[in-house]
C-alpha cells in the first residue's frame, strides 16, 4: 500500500520513543524531533500566509525537522547548508529565512516569492555545468520517490540508513525521507574530511544497512580507509560516474558489499536508472542500468548521439528564478547525457552532449578522453579541466602503482592522441566538495600554484 503524504508529515510514528536520529553521538526519538518540527510549524504558521522559507542549522537533524515543520505549517523549505550563496537565494527569493539551533527559532523576513502551490522544496543542482540552478521539487515528486519500490534493499530488521549527502543536495531525499517513510533509522556520518575514522564504529553500533556515496568518495576511502564501509551491507554510488577501476579496487581490498550504481540528474528529483552489480561483473564500463519504477526513458537523436530523456512522475516541475517558474519541464527532461545500451538492455553512459571543449581551436570530447585515459593500467580516474586557455588533464593514480617516467608516458601519449596542447598532471586522488563530488577548482589551483602559470 502507497503511503501518503498525511501519514509520512503527520503519522502516529512521529510520537514514537524509538531512535530515529542519530548525529554527532546523540539518539533522538521521533518524538524529540516531531517536538522540534512543532516548534518550527508553530513559528511559521504565526507569519501568516507567506509562502517559502529559507532553513539553516549547524546539524542535519536541525534541516530535517525544519522541513518537516515547514511541512506541516503549508510551507516549501528550502535547505541552506552552508553552500548556498547570494545568486543560489535569490533565485528562490524565500519569504523567510529560520535559523535552528539548539532547539529554538529565529525567524527574519527576506524578499518575496511567487512559487507554485505544490512546490515543497527546492534541488539545486551541483553547478558542474555553470551556476548552481533552483529546481521545484513538488510533493508529488517526493511521494513518488517514498513509494519506488526499486530502491528498497532486503533486511529483516528495522532499516538504518548511513546519511552523506548534505541537506541542499538531492541525496538528501535518499538518505533521510525515503529511509523515514519506511519506519528506518538515519545515522549521520561525519564529512570524509573530518573524522572518517568514526565510521567504522557507527556502522557497527547502529547496524547500517545502507549508505549512498559520490563515486569519488567511494575512490578516497579506497585509498585511505576501506574498512570504513566494509560493514555496510549496500552501498549505492551516485552523482558521477562509477568507474569500473574503483569497483575492483573494492574487490581487491576485500570489500564483500553489493554495490548500486544509480543514475539520475537533480532535475528528477534524486534517481532515474540504476544498476545493481553482480559479483562476477566483467563488463568495460559499468552501466547505469534501467528505469525505477513508474519511469521511462527514451534517445533522442541528435548530432549522430544519442541524448537520454527521462519522464515519469520524478521528473521536476521546473527552473526557479527570481522566486518565479521560468523553465517548466512537464513531467519529461533532456538530460543532456549521451547514452548506449548494451547487450543487455542497460544503458551505458557515453559522455554529455556539452562535453566538447576547443584546444588551440580543436575541438575536443572531454568525456570521451576521460574514458581513454581511465582505461590506462593503473589509472582510476580521469578529469579534464580549463583556466584561461590552458588545458590540463588530472589522471587518478591507482595505489601501488609506480609514477614513474613509463607511467607518465603511457598517459601522455593517450592524451595526445586528442591534443597535444593538453597538460597532465598525476595525482593521488582527487579533492571533494562537501557534497562529494570532484572539486576541479581545487585541481586546477593546485596545478596553478605549482607550475606557476
Amino acid at each position: 500500500m502507497n503511503k501518503t503524504w498525511q501519514d509520512l508529515v503527520h503519522g502516529e510514528r512521529w510520537r514514537s520513543p524509538d531512535v530515529l536520529w542519530v548525529e554527532e553521538g546523540t539518539e533522538h526519538s521521533w518524538q524529540e524531533v516531531d517536538d522540534l518540527a512543532t516548534s518550527i510549524e508553530r513559528a511559521l504558521s504565526a507569519r501568516g500566509s507567506a509562502r517559502v522559507v529559507l532553513i539553516r542549522s549547524g546539524t542535519k537533524l536541525g534541516h530535517f525537522a525544519g522541513q518537516l515543520g515547514a511541512w506541516r505549517a503549508g510551507w516549501a523549505a528550502v535547505m541552506d547548508d552552508g553552500t548556498l550563496g547570494p545568486d543560489e537565494i535569490d533565485r528562490v527569493r524565500p519569504n523567510l529565512s529560520m535559523s535552528v539551533y539548539g532547539g529554538t527559532t529565529v525567524v527574519e523576513g527576506v524578499s518575496g516569492t511567487r512559487v507554485p502551490d505544490g512546490v515543497v522544496a527546492v534541488n539545486f543542482t551541483s553547478g558542474s555545468t555553470g551556476s548552481r540552478k533552483a529546481v521545484a521539487v513538488t510533493r508529488d515528486n517526493l511521494m513518488a520517490l517514498v513509494n519506488c519500490g526499486d530502491l528498497d534493499v532486503p533486511v529483516d530488521h528495522r532499516l538504518t540508513s548511513g546519511s552523506f549527502a548534505t541537506p541542499a543536495f538531492d541525496g538528501w531525499w535518499f538518505d533521510t525521507w525515503v529511509a523515514v517513510a519506511a519506519g528506518g533509522k538515519v545515522v549521520c556520518l561525519p564529512n570524509v574530511n573530518e573524522d572518517v575514522f568514526e565510521w567504522s564504529d557507527l556502522v557497527e553500533r547502529h547496524r547500517v544497512d545502507r549508505v549512498l556515496l559520490p563515486a569519488a568518495v567511494i575512490a578516497a576511502l579506497l585509498d585511505v580507509l576501506p574498512e570504513a564501509i566494509a560493514g555496510i551491507p549496500w552501498v549505492f554510488s551516485g552523482g558521477e560516474q562509477f568507474h569500473l577501476s574503483t569497483y575492483r579496487r573494492a574487490r581487491e581490498a576485500g570489500l564483500t558489499n553489493r554495490f548500486v550504481n544509480l543514475y539520475g540528474p537533480t532535475e528528477a528529483t534524486f534517481a532515474t536508472h540504476k544498476y545493481v552489480l553482480p559479483e562476477d561483473f566483467t563488463g568495460d564500463t559499468i552501466p547505469i542500468g534501467r528505469p525505477l519504477d513508474g519511469l521511462a526513458h527514451r534517445s533522442r537523436d541528435l548530432d549522430g548521439s544519442r541524448e537520454l530523456v527521462v519522464e515519469g512522475p520524478f521528473v521536476c516541475l521546473g527552473y526557479l528564478e527570481g522566486g518565479e517558474l521560468t523553465t517548466r519541464f512537464d513531467n519529461r527532461y533532456r538530460t543532456g547525457d549521451v547514452v548506449q545500451e548494451d547487450a543487455e538492455g542497460n544503458l551505458v553512459f557515453a559522455g554529455r552532449m556539452d562535453s566538447r571543449i576547443k584546444v588551440n581551436g580543436k575541438r575536443v570530447d572531454a568525456a570521451v578522453l576521460e574514458h581513454e585515459v581511465t582505461g590506462v593500467a593503473g589509472v582510476s580516474a580521469c578529469r579534464v579541466a580549463q583556466h584561461e586557455g590552458r588545458t590540463v588533464a588530472f589522471a587518478a593514480v591507482e595505489p601501488g602503482t609506480p609514477q614513474d617516467d613509463g607511467f607518465r608516458a603511457r598517459v601522455e601519449s593517450v592524451v595526445r592522441i586528442s591534443s597535444t596542447a593538453i597538460a597532465v598532471e598525476l595525482v593521488d586522488r582527487f579533492p571533494v566538495k562537501p557534497g562529494g563530488k570532484v572539486d576541479t577548482a581545487a585541481l586546477l589551483d593546485h596545478h596553478l600554484r605549482e607550475t606557476g602559470v
